[in-house]
Order: C-alpha cells, then structure tokens, then sequence
C-alpha cells in the first residue's frame, strides 16, 4: 500500500487532516504578526562622545583615535565609521552579520562594546565628557504624528505632548514613544558689563550664589524621641520672580542689590536648537510610535487609533493631532492586495485548467492549491514569519508553483481513467511513478532559491523570508501531491467502465502536430542544437543593453527633497530658505501634506529610510501625494525651483527605494592619509561630474570648509594678568553663547539657568574687543585686549570622517529624476578611475553600485553550495552522468527569455530581477527532471527508444504547458508591485520561451547523448 492508496482508504483521517489545515491556516491569516517590510537587523550602534571647544582634527586625534582604537579589537567588529565635528565625535560601528544572527546575538555584542568604551573613556583627555552608545537609533517609529497648535507656545505644545506620550505608552503592544522637536527652555540672565563695572560687583560671585540657590544638599535628620526626622530647609528658586529676587551683594550702609538690579532676567527658548519640525506651514512636535518586536502592527495601529480617539475629550481647544505614516493601515491593505491577488490567481488557475482539463481536474488542483496556503500560512506563524512584503511576494510567487505537481498528478490519473483504468489503480500507479521524481524536482525548485535564504547581509537578510515560504510552500505542494491529489480525484472522477485497451482517447490535432515537429527536429538534431546555441549566443550578447539596477522606487505615495545649504550656517537662514521651499511645494497640485524637518532628518519611520544626522545646514521635505503616480511628473519641477531659488543650495528630489540602500546614487570614495590630498582628490571627481551635465546635488560629505574667528591667546601677557586659556575661552562663551550657571527645577524638568550679555553686546562682533574676561586666579576682569594678540579669521574642515581609522571623503552625486543611476555611472567612471592616485590612496566605489555589488557578492557567495546541492540531486534520481549532463545543459537556455523581457518592457536586472533567474533556473531543472524520467521509464518498460522519447514528450505536454501557464499567469500581478517587477518580467518571459524550448531540446539531447537512431521505433524490428 502506497501513500496514495493510505490517503483514499483512511479517508476519515484525511478529512481531519484537511479540517485541520484550513481551521489552522485560517486562523494564522487572522492573528499573525503583520509589518510592512522585514524586520531586518539593523547592526549598527552610535558612540558620541562631546569635547567642548576643540576642533574637528583635535577630536578626530584626540577623541575619535583612540575610541576607535579599542573597538576595532573585537572581533565581531565590520566596520567603523566616524565623524568628528567642532567640539562632538560621533563614531557608528557595525557588527558582522555572521557574528549576529539574532538580535539576542546583538544585545550581547552591545554590552561589550560598550565596556570596551568605557575602559577606553579612561584615558580621554580632561574636559572630554563620557562616551554615550546608543544602540537603539535603528528603531522604527511606524506610526508617525504631529502636533500643532496655532497660538500656542513651544511650551504648551510640549505639555499636551508629554501627556499623550504617557496615555500612547499604556496601549498594549506599544514599545517606545518619541517625541522630537521640542524647544529646549532656559532661564536667561543677561548681565550688562557697563553694570557690573559701575556696582564693582564680583561675577564670580553672581555666578556662584545662581548656582547653589537651587542645589538638591542633604540637611541631615534629627532623633526625635523614637522617630527619626529629615531637616529640609525651604528657599529654592520656584518662578523667574525669585531668581530675579535674589540678593547679591550688601554693604555695611545697609545698600542691597538684587539680580534684578543688574541683569535682565527672562524665561524663553533656547536659540541654538538642533532640530525643528513643521507640518502643513506650522510649528510641531513629532510623535513616533514603535511596537514591540514580532508584533501585529495592525493590531497596534487600530489600539493607538481607539486610544487617540478616547482622549480628544482631553485634547486643548486648537491644538491638533495630524497623522502623517501609519503603517498599520499600509500593511492592512497590503494583506487585503494579498487576497485580490490570491483571489485572481486562483480564478487564473481554475480557468485555466478547466479550459485545457476540463472542471473537475480544475476544482482539484484549486482545492489543493488553497489547502497548501492554507498549511503555509498555519507554518509561516509557527516558525514566527509575519506578513511583510517579502513573504507575500513570496506566496504569490509561489501560487503558480504550488499546482505543478498536482497537475502532473491530476493529469495522470485522467488520462488513465479516461483509458479505463480503475481510479484506485491509476492513482497507486501515478503515485508510485512519480513520487520521488517530483520530489526531486520540487527540491531543486526549493534550493534554487536558497542562495537568498542563506546568503548573508543586510540585503540577502530582508529578502530572506522568500526562500523560507517558498520552502514551506512547495514543500506542502508536493505533500498534498501526492497524498490530497490522489484523494480529491477519487472523489471527484467517474470510476472508469472500460479497459484501456478499448477506450484509448485519441490524440488532438495539436498534440498530432507537436509529434510531427519533434519528430522532424530528432531527424535534424545536429541542425537544431546549433540553431539554439545560436539564438543562445545572441542572447548573451544582447545582454549587455540590458540596465543593471539595485532596488526600484517605492509606490508609496511619499517622497523627499534634501536640502543643504554651506556648512556652517546657521539654522535660523535654513529654517527661513525651508519655509520658502515648503509654500512652493504644498501650493502644487496633488500635495496633501509637506512634513518638514529642519536641522536632521525625520523620526525613522520606515526601515528603508535612513534619517541624515543633525546638521544646522540641512532641511528636509517629507511630501505626500494623492497618487503615486504624479510624483515622477512633480520632482523636476520641484528641482528646478530649487536651483533657480537658491543658487547657494543643493537640493536633491528623490522617492523611497523598496529595499535596503539610501544616500547619494554615485558615490566615488577615496581614502589615504592626508586629508588635503583627499581634498583635493575629491574635487577632481566632482569637477568630472559637473562637467557631465546630468548630475544634481554634487558635493563630498566633509562639506565645505567653514570660517572660524581665532582670538590669538598672548600667554605672557595673560600670566601676567592671571588669565588663562581657560578664563579666555568661558567669556567669550558667556558673551555671545552663552554660559549655563545653574538649574532651575520645575516638576521633573531641569531648565538651564543661562548666562550671557545683554542682545546688543551679544550680536555684534564688533563688541568682541570690548569683552571683559574675568580671571579665575584673581577673580577681577581684565579687557580682552590685554591678554590677545589680535584676531583673525581661518578657513577649517567643518567636519572630517574616517573609515576604519583611514582618513575617507566621497564625492557624491545624484542622476535626474528621468534617468538611471547606471547611466550616470558608465559617463562618469572611466573619467574619474583616470584621475592619477598618489601612492597609499585608494578609489572605490560606493552608492547603488557599491551596495549592489555587495549585496551581489553575498548571494554569490553561497550560490555555488545551492547548484552544487540541485547537481547532487539530479545525480541521485538518476544515478548516471548522460540524464544530468541532458538536464543542466538546458537550464543557460533561460536566459533566452530573459534577455527578451527586460528589453521589451525596459526593466532594470534588479537585485530581484537575479533571483528570479535563480528561482527560473529550477523550474526549468525541475520540468527537465520529469520530462527525462518519464522517458526513461518508457524505455524501461520496453518501448523503442525513438518512439519512447517522443511519445514521453507527448505525455508531458500538457502538465507542462499547464504548470508553466499558471506560474506565468499566476505572477503577472506582481508586474505591477514596483518591488517584484524585475522578477515577474524574469519569470513571465523566461518560463515561457524556456518551457517551448524545453519540449524540443531535452528530447533532442537525450537522443544525441544516447545515440538514439531515427529507426528505433515500433516495427523497424530494432529496440535496442
């Protein structure tokens, strides 16, 4: 008793088996976990460092070095980045992925990493503040909001916002709530220098009583019979009234000063702020909601949107909450595309076998297609593989690939029913022929996509998923192939009321022609093969004009302008070009929403999109349309309004990337060990790139050099007069940055009590010569002139980066929204590998080439393991060399049809557009296999070899133009998703041109390899 038999007399256990299946996979479709793209591991953590007052070269050597140093010792180490600016050193260190798998993995890397920083912090030079790694930056915040509030302060908005962070975090599923873009408040007292000369009043000592007036001392306890009682006296600083009521001097006359005699003191913001946010033309704070890992985004989305809509009651009158991103309605429907996708395919299907098969064998192979969704889905939330992007891509990939057996099966047993054979018969027969045929095919189906499943990397790691739903998918269709199939038809079939031997059904006209064809081609087999090598070569030559490409624009409908101004301004004229920028887009038609985000990038709300560091000459325009498809119109226009507006910017128009990847397009990267030659080298590259004339926001990420006033410190000068470095440096802070002298508590805030000259002392630098610098050593102010020599003005590196402790710099640009990254390239790269390299200075490559090269480099990496792993499964079934030799020679004719669709419909060989060609590869293997088999059995049960090879063929016509059909069609929806366009093109056209060659090349082959006679054949009385 074979499975098959098992399966159609056990038929209880088998409908428990099926209820089961549906109860299970129904049930998984309700309550997976639900994301919009795979939760690939971001491996990257931050380590900041602050080293007030000291130059980019003076933090990168004193500050960066020797950080770098100690974390470039552990092993699990990739790479380490870094960018030191004016008095802050930033390094970015990412790990293996060989060494982090998990993110349990990863924790544990991050606890040495950070101990290896920590021992390393010893050895900082003074004034150097504490190492800080931050390891959480990767989070993404997938429900994104704003506030605003017209007539509202900064502080109002931050209170309403504190309190519905507090209400956001109770809802379960929520991880973190962020809140970014809030104006940092201060105390300022601004003391005049022609009062304080005048009163003859010690700064030090206003300094010094601003400082201990709010102090959180111990007071003691006291014993108090059998009680114990804290002491803690009254008098700390609770409004500006109180501090501006503090007493500061008295003399013997009894003549009292109070701060507020000498000084303005005022509660306002903070004027140097690192980052601002706006949405729709105002003011805002940004609310970004992250869920916790592996959990129902869906779920999360509808319980924050219950939890909003609950509290409005609380929201004040005027202050609005906008949502901008919530990637639990994107994922909602995606899944529901999902079913319409799902919903089609099965139509597709159905039609179209009950064109070709009749309704019945229809009605089968769409039961078992369903039941191996089912049991996917059912697997997929076992194994904890939520509903993303890939894996849905995944499932309908596979729909067409699912029914291939099942068709072989359901084909076997009608052909010999309707010959007369009785169903329990055929279906032991067809079953026991094709069992492991099948499997090995649906094997080599699997492992071709393999490469993806095992190929490390961040790119290899998001794609991922694919390989392990195709697995499971095809898996469960070659299970139910053989165990389901065998069973529906016995339930579906009429048993059969004649022998075989008198009901044989006569072959149609088609399949009569199809014969007459091969046959003529056996004849001709020589001339045949050389015609396909031909059309071969033409082929691999013709690819070269197809486009290389990484991963295609998103269909979301979001997409982004950057835009730089010189490094060094201040953030004030960026906030005001921005504005500008911001009427112009939301005044254009089909704009719905302008997010801005000035001074650094936006919350990280998708896991393509890559926040740009904080950065006061930076903006950037998060814009959302009414469809995606006016965005490609909209772009040029916004980048020629940016360079006829701001001929001092740069700006850059670009639309998300369905993958991993981010920054500028070309990229050319230099290293070496002098940074002006670096300098140098990368101005040469750029100067290329202008030259062209198709590239836009041209720049290198040192930036430019930023100008910087230099007091030039007279040492003897300043001993004489008991002023040093020190006391020079913290009054020209205190004067025009202002100097943080206390804390005022309120609640659980500290507010920064800040020192600083009055606003017309402060904005003119012509006061600079008039600054009073107030010596540590005698405690009396000196004018600045005494202790200088003069001031003059440089020209600096704003910033300098390293990579692996080697001085790095990129030249950087981007193609016009109308063209090619890959185009851009070709005209630029041979001009700038001409550029001559002095010795010990590297050219790499970087950006979209660089990243697809890697990403391209790690799927190679383990491609050869999965042929190798199809070559020994071919070699197992048949236990020869001729069979395998016939079926590999067969699998480069794919790329026939490839070349052919990414022509005609002009679509880039994306990333994965390869894997396409992999997974193309194993269909084709995986028909070869049953097609060889078949004729192999022919042959073995006695039928002449010429005759067995043709009629084999014959017999494998139909399940393979009825495989090949479904997958094709089963895919052409996804020619649609900009994500899979690549792969389907891949699949479409070279299925199709490879399953027509298929049928005339493997029965060509095989005879050439066996020496097949045209007169082996049914009464030439030669059998051999």
């Amino acid at each position: 008793m074979n499975i098959a038999e098992f399966t159609i007399k056990n038929n209880v256990l088998s409908v428990i088996v099926i209820l089961l299946t549906i109860v299970g996979g129904w049930s998984a479709y309700q309550n997976m976990a639900r994301f919009e793209d795979p939760e690939f591991t971001i491996r990257q953590a931050l380590v900041i460092t602050s080293y007030p007052g000291a130059s980019p070269h003076e933090v990168a050597l004193e500050i960066t070095e020797p950080l770098e140093k100690a974390i470039q010792q552990m092993a699990e180490v990739d790479t380490i980045e870094s960018v030191s600016t004016t008095g802050k050193s930033e390094i970015t260190v990412e790990i293996k992925y060989e060494a982090s798998p998990t993110k349990a993995d990863l924790q544990l890397i991050w606890s040495r990493l950070r101990n290896k920083v920590n021992d390393a912090a010893l050895a900082l030079p003074p004034g150097a503040g504490t190492p800080y790694v931050a390891d959480d930056f990767g989070d993404v915040f997938g429900l994104l909001y704003f506030i605003t509030g017209n007539g509202y302060s900064p502080a109002e908005l931050k209170r309403y916002a504190k309190s519905l962070q507090s209400s956001l975090l109770q809802v379960e599923g929520v991880a973190r709530v962020t809140l970014e873009g809030l104006r940092k408040e201060a105390i300022f007292v601004e003391i005049s220098r022609q009062d304080i000369a005048t009163l003859g009043l010690s700064v030090s000592n206003i300094y010094h009583i601003l400082s201990q007036q709010n102090a959180v001392v111990s007071s003691g306890d006291v014993k108090i019979g059998n009680q114990r009682v804290v002491i803690d006296p009254t008098g700390s600083i609770d409004s500006v009234e109180a501090i501006q009521n503090l007493l500061i001097s008295a003399d013997n006359e009894g003549k009292v000063v109070f701060l507020k005699d000498i000084a303005r003191v005022w509660r306002g913001y903070q004027e140097l702020a690192e980052k601002l946010y706006r949405f729709n033309g105002e003011p805002a704070i940004a609310v970004g909601i992250s869920g916790v890992l592996g959990s129902n985004i869906v779920k999360i989305g509808q319980a924050v949107d219950k939890k909003i809509s609950d509290s409005e009651g609380l929201r004040p009158l005027g202050i609005e909450l906008h949502e901008f991103y919530h990637q639990g309605k994107i994922v909602d429907v995606s899944v529901q595309n999902f079913v319409v996708n799902v919903i089609a395919a099965l139509v597709i299907v159905i039609v179209t076998l009950f064109t070709f098969m009749g309704l019945k064998s229809a009605i089968v192979i769409g039961a078992i297609l369903l039941m191996t969704i089912f049991a996917t889905l059912a697997t997929m939330q076992i194994v904890d593989i939520p509903m993303h992007r890939i894996s849905l891509g995944a499932l309908i990939i596979a729909l067409g690939m699912m029914v291939d057996n099942a068709i072989v099966v359901t084909e076997g047993i009608l052909v010999g029913v309707q010959n007369g054979i009785k169903k329990l018969d055929i279906a032991n027969r067809i079953v026991k022929r094709t069992i492991w045929s099948l499997l090995g095919g649906t094997l080599v189906g699997i492992i071709a996509f393999a490469p993806i499943g095992f190929a490390p990397g961040s790119t290899a790691e998001y794609t991922g998923h694919l390989f392990w739903v195709i697995l499971i998918s095809l898996l469960f269709s070659w299970v139910f192939a053989v165990t389901l199939t065998p069973l529906f038809c016995f339930w579906l079939f009429k048993e059969a009321q004649q022998s075989s031997s008198t009901n044989e059904k006569p072959e149609s006209g088609l399949m009569q022609k199809y014969k007459g064809f091969l046959r003529f081609a056996l004849h001709q087999r020589f001339a045949v093969v050389a015609s396909v090598a031909g059309i071969f070569v033409v082929s691999v030559w013709g690819f070269q004009f197809v486009k290389p490409g990484f991963f295609p624009a998103s269909t979301t409908s979001l997409f982004v302008v950057d835009y730089w101004l010189p490094q060094g301004t201040d953030i004030s004229k960026t906030e005001h070009d921005i504005e500008q920028l911001e009427d112009f887009v939301a005044g254009l038609e089909g704009v719905n929403a302008v997010q801005t985000s000035i001074g650094a990038g936006a919350p990280r709300f998708m896991l393509v999109y890559a926040p740009e560091s904080t950065n006061a000459a930076y903006g950037q325009l998060l814009v959302r349309t009414d469809d995606y498809t006016i965005i490609d119109a909209m772009m040029p226009e916004i980048q020629a309004y940016i360079e006829n507006t701001f001929p001092q910017a740069q700006g850059k128009v670009w639309r998300f990337v369905l993958g991993p990847g981010g920054g500028s397009k070309i990229e050319a990267e230099f290293t070496g060990p002098d940074p002006n030659v670096l300098h140098d080298l990368a101005n040469q590259a750029q100067a290329i790139m202008v030259a062209d004339g198709g590239a836009l926001s041209i720049k290198d990420n040192w930036r430019q050099p930023i100008s910087v006033i230099e007091p030039v410190y007279a040492k003897s000068a300043g001993q004489r007069a008991g002023v040093s470095r020190e006391d020079l440096a913290l009054a020209l802070q205190t004067n025009f940055s202002g100097r943080t002298v206390g804390t005022y508590r309120e609640n659980d805030e500290l507010i920064p009590i800040i020192s600083r000259a009055p606003e017309q002392e402060r904005l003119d630098i012509d006061n600079i010569r008039n600054i009073q610098v107030l010596s540590s050593v005698t405690g009396r102010t000196v004018p600045i002139g005494q202790v200088t020599d003069g001031f003059r003005t440089i020209w600096r590196d704003g910033l300098v980066r390293r990579e692996d402790r080697i001085w790095k710099i990129k030249a950087q640009s981007d193609p016009y929204p109308n063209e090619l990254p890959a185009d851009l390239l070709a005209r630029v790269r041979p001009q700038i590998e001409a550029i001559e390299l002095p010795e010990a200075y590297q050219l790499e490559w970087g950006g979209e080439y660089g990243d697809s090269k890697e990403s391209n480099e790690n799927l190679a990496s383990t491609i050869p393991l999965g042929f190798l792993a199809m070559v020994l499964i071919v070699f197992i079934l048949f236990g020869s060399v001729r069979q395998p030799m016939v079926i590999w020679l067969v699998v480069p004719l794919a790329i026939i049809g490839v070349v052919i669709g990414l022509l005609i419909t002009a679509t880039p060989m994306e990333f994965m557009a390869i894997l396409g060609l992999l997974s193309l590869s194993g269909l084709l293997i995986k028909n070869a296999i049953v097609l060889v088999d078949q004729t192999d059995l022919e042959i073995g049960e006695g039928k002449p070899r010429f005759d067995a090879v043709v009629d084999a063929a014959v017999s494998r016509v139909r399940p393979f133009m009825m495989g090949a059909l479904t997958t094709v069609l089963g895919v052409i929806p996804l020619f649609f998703d900009a994500f899979f366009k690549s792969m389907s093109v891949v699949l479409v056209f070279g299925l199709t041109f490879a399953t027509l060659l298929t049928l005339v090349i493997i029965p060509v082959l095989y005879a050439i390899f066996f020496k097949i006679k045209s007169t082996e054949v049914e009464g030439a009385g030669n059998h051999v």
